[in-house]
């Protein structure tokens, strides 16, 4: 090793670095297995926000954090836009980590552990450890909003939809439609 590495700070810092071993990471929790799924009520068990229940709003599986709605609270400031609206600061849910939250039991409103079960129909259902009863998976479709159906200005008229714009239409209209296989065979 180059004793100018030795005798500078950043020479010892990277030396140490490279002498420690390397440890093997920890195994991370398959996020395909989380019970909790968006319109779930929880309950948050560990943290500053504990005892506080709320439905939730998001997962976001990649970091393994949810955003649970009126829970974990945060202030985020909105800058004033150039149209002359001014800026202002709204309190947000913050994501926590699926960890430090438990499904509540439908039957006693308390926290609990689940595990899953096939009924004899063979769909799978999420069952509560504590007092064995079904938990529903809640619709997905409810909390969301339907898309506006209101026609802008940048929006195609649907009159205009059927036109045919392309002047050769007719003459391309076999290669258009035709397989690969098809169009080779007509050149």
């Amino acid at each position: 090793m180059n004793s100018g590495l030795l005798l500078s700070r950043w020479g010892r810092k990277l030396g140490k670095r490279l002498m420690k071993p390397r440890l093997s990471p920890m195994p991370e929790e398959d996020p395909r297995r989380w019970n909790i799924v968006r319109g779930d009520l929880v309950e948050v068990i560990q943290g500053h926000s504990l005892g506080q229940k709320g439905k939730v709003l998001s997962v976001i599986r990649d970091s393994a954090r949810i955003v649970v709605d009126g829970v974990n609270m945060r202030s985020r400031n909105i800058k004033p836009k150039q149209d002359g609206t001014p800026g202002k600061k709204i309190m947000r849910p913050s994501a926590l980590h699926y960890s430090n939250v438990m499904l509540i039991d439908p039957t006693t409103g308390k926290p609990t552990k689940t595990s899953r079960r096939f009924l004899e129909d063979g769909t799978k259902v999420r069952v509560s450890k504590a007092t064995g009863q079904v938990i529903p998976k809640p619709d997905p479709l409810v909390d969301r909003n339907p898309r506006s159906v209101v026609v802008g200005s940048k929006d195609t008229a649907p009159a205009d939809v059927f036109q045919v714009t392309f002047l050769d239409y007719a003459k391309y209209l076999p290669y258009i439609y035709a397989t690969e296989n098809a169009a080779s065979e007509l050149d």
